[in-house]
């Protein structure tokens, strides 16, 4: 497996024109599915396809489902194919909705790929509709017979892509794209008006590739750059949760590197009865979601967790004199230890997923941004509050115009 480029990540429409200079940048949609490197050799004694995933694991058996659209759309096996020897493509494998015209959610894509020959983490999941079926999108071409394209110009890789892929709808096609000149006085509003139409169509990001840059880049003023709403401040989905335990792991306290720590990961709640709470004042239910550890949280909210939880701690109890606890019996989230004052705090997130075993959905790759201690957890997000965001988040606007306008008018204040 050809080994992936490192990505700049551009924290405002500002910074991502200082990161492009002046290049013409290739504008593409980032899917939001599991990466497919494919590798075709007409010579190989066994099967000729293989498909790798991002951390280089031979998926091609999982991934089965992809392998007649990939055939079918590479031309295998035709006098029309344009592979002689050997080829090299990445892609994206996705969900697609007949019935639609869409890409499904991320999670719908645990329902069709095995692991290792099982379904992980779809106990909760509904059974595959027959209008749903895997599709690919292919966005980049490595290698191509004697021809080592990783190190031409990403133009020149799209035009070859073009001319070897065939595309069938629903099944295979090559990624949205679209060039900006960024020595051109209005760059940036060109990549505000893309962006806030990417935001609009519930794409998961940008990606920008220098049109005269190679695959591999050996410094950042040629790297790629990804453009994603929670990489920029206040742009992310966030809501307010409460922190209502903690567990401990001796290496990541050594990743960690600050210390003696009590807990490295900690375990977020909603408030299942806020309505109740709030009306009769009784004891609030918590319902633990998720857990966020050292990758989410900054290393002085690491600190400031760790010195205050230290004087509320109590051992793991269903039901305690200040709160209860409900736990999802398809998923391992029970706390070694909880907080008998819940820990207020922020968090952001890549949108909304339903997590493995889940029927719920909560933020996706959620990062800790503040600890409040001026507040209650009666003014936290709770549970149905919290499902109710995630649709919203995910269903397309009834206006699209509207919303898309409204993203420019916001995202102008990151130019």
């Amino acid at each position: 497996m050809i080994g992936r480029p490192d990505y700049e990540k551009a924290r405002s429409i500002k910074h991502c024109c200082l990161l492009a200079g002046s290049r013409r940048m290739s504008i593409e949609r980032k899917y939001d599915g599991e990466y497919c490197q494919v590798h075709i050799d007409l010579n190989s004694p066994q099967s000729c396809l293989k498909i790798f995933s991002k951390s280089g694991r031979d998926s091609t058996h999982d991934r089965v489902g992809l392998h007649r659209a990939i055939q079918d759309s590479l031309l295998l096996g035709t006098a029309d194919c344009r592979i002689k020897k050997q080829c090299i493509l990445e892609g994206e494998l996705l969900v697609w909705n007949d019935d639609c015209g869409r890409i499904e959610p991320f999670h719908k894509i645990r329902k069709h790929v095995r692991r290792s020959g099982h379904l992980l983490g779809a106990g909760q999941d509904s059974p595959i509709k027959p209008n749903e079926h895997l599709m690919i999108i292919f966005y980049d071409l490595l290698l191509l017979d004697d021809r080592v394209c990783a190190l031409e110009a990403s133009n020149e890789r799209r035009q070859q892509l073009q001319s070897l892929v065939r595309q069938i709808p629903g099944h295979a096609a090559i990624g949205y794209r679209k060039v900006i000149a960024f020595s051109s006085i209005d760059a940036a509003k060109q990549v505000t008006e893309v962006f806030a139409e990417a935001i609009t169509q519930r794409w998961e990001g940008l990606v920008l590739k220098g049109c005269d840059d190679s695959y591999i880049s050996y410094n950042w003023t040629t790297s790629a750059i990804k453009l994603k709403k929670d990489y920029i401040p206040g742009l992310g989905d966030s809501a307010d949760f409460v922190i209502v335990g903690g567990n401990y792991s001796a290496e990541d306290m050594q990743e960690i590197g600050i210390g003696k720590l009590w807990w490295t990961s900690f375990h977020i709640g909603c408030v299942d009865n806020k309505d109740e709470v709030r009306r009769f004042n009784v004891k609030p239910r918590f319902r633990i979601i998720d857990i966020i550890d050292r990758h989410g949280i900054p290393k002085d909210c690491m600190m400031h967790l760790n010195r205050h939880g230290y004087f509320t701690e109590s051992a793991f109890a269903v039901s305690s004199p200040y709160f209860d606890v409900v736990l999802d019996p398809s998923r391992n989230l029970r706390p070694k230890t909880l907080f008998m004052q819940p820990f207020i705090v922020e968090l952001v997130g890549a949108g909304f997923d339903k997590p493995s075993n889940a029927g719920y959905y909560t933020l996706r790759f959620p990062r800790l941004l503040k600890i409040h201690g001026d507040r209650s957890f009666k003014e936290t997000t709770g549970f149905d509050e919290l499902q109710d965001m995630a649709r919203q988040c995910l269903e397309m606007p009834s206006n699209l115009e509207r919303e898309e306008k409204m993203w420019i008018k916001r995202l102008q204040g990151y130019r």
